[in-house]
């Protein structure tokens, strides 16, 4: 099982972080850190996302942060230079699903029906 997985899922909670000013995104992070929560996912809802990851990344490299909501290319990128550890997606899209694999980026997308998880499968997910 890839590390980051393995860690996810030795966390045993992920929270997801909707910001809205990347400057609060540091002493978010700290407070779960110290709570003892090492891992967070922080949303591309808003348009604080890229500097929130990058701020946490940069401060607590310890930490586990991740993107959401990961929705195009153009995210996935922006995601992975911030540094983000994995990719949450909310459906499944084969082009986003390569990229982050290309990328050396675990991702979670979201699957619901038996096609998508055999198409997930396919994908080497």
């Amino acid at each position: 099982m890839d590390a980051v997985l393995e860690r996810i899922g030795q966390t045993g909670i992920v929270p997801v972080i909707k910001i809205d000013d990347a400057r609060k995104a540091v002493p978010l992070a700290k407070a779960l850190w110290d709570g003892g929560i090492g891992a967070a996912e922080i949303t591309f809802r808003t348009a604080a996302a890229r500097d929130a990851i990058e701020n946490i990344a940069r401060a607590l490299p310890d930490m586990l942060v991740g993107a959401g909501t990961v929705l195009t290319l153009a995210q996935l990128e922006a995601a992975r230079c911030a540094g983000a550890r994995f990719i949450v997606s909310p459906g499944l899209d084969p082009s986003i699903v390569k990229a982050a694999q290309d990328d050396g980026l675990p991702i979670l997308p979201g699957v619901v029906t038996p096609t998508e998880i055999c198409q997930g499968l396919a994908l080497g997910l």
